[in-house]
């Protein structure tokens, strides 16, 4: 069932690459899209939605590239479980996008235990090749 989730969302990935246009909506759905295939754990979506110069700087000051980042999703070493969009509010700059957002991650463990994270972020994205691409990505932890 979830490899049968993951070709379908890989699908609709494919098909809103080539119908996107660079507007404000189709960055938010980009967005979406992208938290859906870091859930499910998809190589071909992340691959399609992360621009190869891509840098991630995690909340815990990490940072990684698209190779390390795609790696820690696909090997299972981060797992999302959930990702919950509170706010998000996406920028046009000529082929440029800046999305400002509060997200709650869920992560799994290798004990099968969660964790959570409530996060302030920024990230930027580039319509390139006729669909949005994520560049980077920095956040912090919202204090509780």
């Amino acid at each position: 069932m979830k490899k049968i989730i993951l070709i379908l969302t890989t699908l609709v990935m494919a098909v809103t690459a080539k119908a996107q246009k660079a507007t404000v909506e189709s960055l938010r759905e980009a967005e979406l899209s992208r938290f859906k295939v870091m859930i499910g754990q998809d190589e071909a979506g992340l691959n399609a939605v992360l621009h190869a110069d891509l840098i991630y700087n995690h909340s815990n000051a990490l940072t990684d590239n698209k190779a390390s980042y795609v790696g820690s999703i696909v090997s299972k070493k981060t797992i999302y479980a959930s990702i919950e969009s509170e706010e998000l509010t996406p920028r046009l700059y000529g082929k440029f996008g800046i999305i400002t957002g509060i997200v709650k991650v869920k992560n799994q463990a290798k004990d099968g235990s969660f964790t959570y994270n409530h996060l302030k972020y920024t990230d930027v994205w580039i319509f390139q090749d006729k669909r949005w691409q994520m560049l980077s990505w920095q956040s912090t932890k919202i204090p509780n």
